[in-house]
């Protein structure tokens, strides 16, 4: 099942971090799994926490 890709539209007041990166550049495709799993819970505080450190998306496996 290939992966639904996100829109590349961004807002010009979203917040960047010190690498000048918004959220939205740490995020990946949409999630298919089902709402009530907790993933996107997950990894939502996962991005949130490598925006806030400022760790580039290419060093995150």
């Amino acid at each position: 099942m290939p992966s639904i890709v996100k829109p590349t539209v961004t807002h010009p007041s979203l917040q960047r971090n010190t690498l000048g990166l918004t959220v939205r550049d740490y995020e990946g495709a949409l999630s298919t799994l089902c709402a009530g799993c907790g993933h996107d819970s997950v990894t939502a505080a996962l991005v949130r926490a490598l925006w806030d450190s400022s760790v580039p998306p290419h060093m995150v496996a």
